[in-house]
């Protein structure tokens, strides 16, 4: 009696192991692609960004940096890694 109980317990445990590893995987598998696309969407709508340093008596010199290609970049990854995500998640739950 004590066996199957032990071994109840043992797959109970995996069992909540395993859904708490599926969790979170969902949750990285979804929120990293958001992530990105937020974050690219924001840097394309930024374009450029200055940056000011002291030159001497009143003086800055300015450095316009262009910041919109890396915002193209996570727009076009997050993208596609929600498209990724939506996919997965279309096939694994569908009944077979």
């Amino acid at each position: 009696m004590d066996a199957t109980q032990d071994a109840s317990e043992a797959a109970t445990h995996d069992e909540t192991q395993r859904t708490t590893i599926r969790r979170l995987s969902w949750m990285l598998a979804w929120g990293l692609p958001l992530i990105a696309l937020i974050t690219g969407i924001a840097l394309t709508n930024t374009g450029t960004i200055d940056q000011s340093m002291p030159a001497g008596d009143d003086m800055y010199d300015v450095v316009l940096l262009a910041v919109w290609p890396a915002g193209l970049v996570l727009l076009g990854v997050g993208a596609l890694g929600l498209t990724a995500a939506a996919l997965t998640s279309v096939v694994l739950t569908t009944k077979r």
